[in-house]
């Protein structure tokens, strides 16, 4: 009974944090559809709206020449009670529509008899104010036809003339209705995408990883805002993050250093040097997460080789702000126009070495699986404690399986919310069938609420995201 009640809570387990930035990431959606619903409620309610003009006339009810039916209520108010009767008759409306030259009288007649008095107040209500003054003149001037033959001697004296209505009775009230359309709509439309948020089979807390993924949890690294100042935000800013910035957030920096202790703990125990930094999709903070390691292992007494194994994208010689010379170049080494001996560049950070490349090369596949790629590896292997290689993502035509070949570990970025579990595991089910190590996944750009778990949507970018760009930079 326990374990069914387990189950059913992981079953109806949900994350509010990933909601909340799934929401909160398309607000332009909600808006544009609350905006949308706001419009749409303003032309509905201009165009069913019927304004009713009201005029209305007070008229004392007497019996003809009985000066004294006034003072004997309960005779009068009988009267105009009768009165009532004839005005809101069939005949009377006939006789009405005859007058005014219409089929049928759409228009409204009310008759009401003051309580305790001789008074009958009448009022005559259409869509402008000159039909409605128009129809209580031609009740004034045509009652008496009908009157005559049913009330007797009993007559009607105008006490208040009837006037032109000035405004309506119904003055168009849209912006009440606007509001609750827009407010509703923006309603609906969070429900929704929390809904989908809820549906979606994501990566969005760390301990997903190994409920979900067929991998070892490695830990994960906390969202951290790139634009650091107000200065950085309007000049839009796209510096790396390194832990190295001075600006660089706290429990950004610690999740660095912890996941460099696990990796040079799983790497030591079985004597592995070299560790291959990929994931699914681009835009999952990969180069960013390979850079960032090297130098936390660096960092801790360890001597690190970070090589740009991404050789149709290359970014990390952008993250160190490194610009190599053509015979520096790790493409032009592969493809044999460059000696391996000068590709080496040395770092600010003591320990930590780079590899790096900066031209495009379409021709990518073939410069991973060449043999030379394996002898700068053995080389480096020789002198270094770690060989870490920013490969590719997994889709992208066998790119990062070549380069795991060579490798003793594959590491998988993954980021927040981002990428369907199924394609991830299908990635890592991938390096396994060509016999590479999986050491783990980390969990990249976790955001968090306080008290809550982490996610953030981004929407479906499917197996491999917009990776399809990539080799249509001129092969250099």
């Amino acid at each position: 009974m326990e374990r069914e009640r387990q189950d059913l809570q992981e079953q109806i387990e949900f994350d509010v944090t990933t909601i909340f930035y799934d929401i909160l990431s398309n607000w332009w959606a909600v808006l544009l559809g609350a905006l949308a619903a706001a419009i749409l409620a303003f032309v509905i309610v201009n165009e069913i709206y019927v304004p009713e003009y009201t005029t209305r006339t007070t008229f004392v009810v007497s019996s003809k020449g009985d000066f004294n039916a006034s003072a004997n209520l309960s005779s009068t108010n009988n009267m105009a009670k009768t009165f009532q009767r004839i005005l809101q008759s069939n005949v009377m409306k006939k006789i009405l529509c005859e007058v005014m030259g219409v089929e049928e009288l759409t228009d409204e007649i009310q008759a009401e008899v003051i309580e305790g008095t001789n008074l009958l107040v009448l009022t005559a209500t259409a869509d402008s104010p000159k039909e409605a003054i128009d129809l209580m003149h031609a009740v004034m001037e045509n009652y008496t036809s009908v009157s005559y033959y049913t009330a007797g001697n009993a007559v009607m004296d105008v006490l208040e003339e009837p006037s032109i209505p000035m405004s309506p009775d119904n003055p168009l009230n849209a912006e009440d209705t606007v509001k609750k359309a827009f407010w509703i709509t923006v309603a609906a439309l969070c429900a929704l995408f929390g809904f989908l948020s809820y549906m979606r089979d994501t990566v969005k807390r760390e301990d997903d990883i190994e409920k979900k993924l067929d991998a070892k949890n490695l830990g994960s690294i906390p969202y951290e805002r790139k634009n650091k100042t107000i200065i950085d935000l309007i000049k839009k800013d796209k510096r790396a993050l390194l832990v190295t910035d001075p600006l660089a957030g706290f429990a950004f920096v610690e999740g660095y250093k912890k996941l460099a202790t696990k990796v040079d703990y799983q790497m030591g125990k079985e004597g592995r040097k070299v560790l291959v930094i990929t994931s699914v999709s681009e835009n999952e903070g990969k180069s960013t997460a390979a850079a960032n390691l090297a130098i936390c292992l660096a960092e801790q007494s360890k001597k690190v080789v970070l090589i740009d194994g991404d050789f149709r994208r290359p970014s990390q010689f952008l993250i160190f702000g490194k610009m190599p010379e053509e015979n520096q170049e790790i493409g032009e080494v592969l493809k044999g126009n460059a000696e391996a001996s000068l590709i080496l560049h040395e770092c600010d950070i003591p320990g930590l070495y780079l590899i790096l490349g900066k031209n495009c090369y379409s021709s990518s596949t073939e410069l991973a699986h060449s043999g030379r790629m394996k002898q700068i590896i053995d080389i480096c292997k020789k002198n270094m404690d770690y060989i870490i290689i920013d490969s590719p993502p997994t889709g992208l035509m066998g790119d990062a399986e070549a380069l795991a070949g060579y490798s003793d570990a594959v590491m998988l970025t993954v980021k927040q919310n981002y990428i369907y579990s199924e394609d991830i595991n299908d990635a890592l089910d991938s390096f396994r069938e060509h016999h590479s190590k999986v050491l783990g996944v980390v969990l990249n750009s976790a955001r968090s609420l306080p008290g809550f778990g982490n996610g953030r949507f981004y929407g479906h970018y499917g197996k491999y995201g917009h990776y399809g760009h990539y080799g249509k930079n001129q092969e250099s």
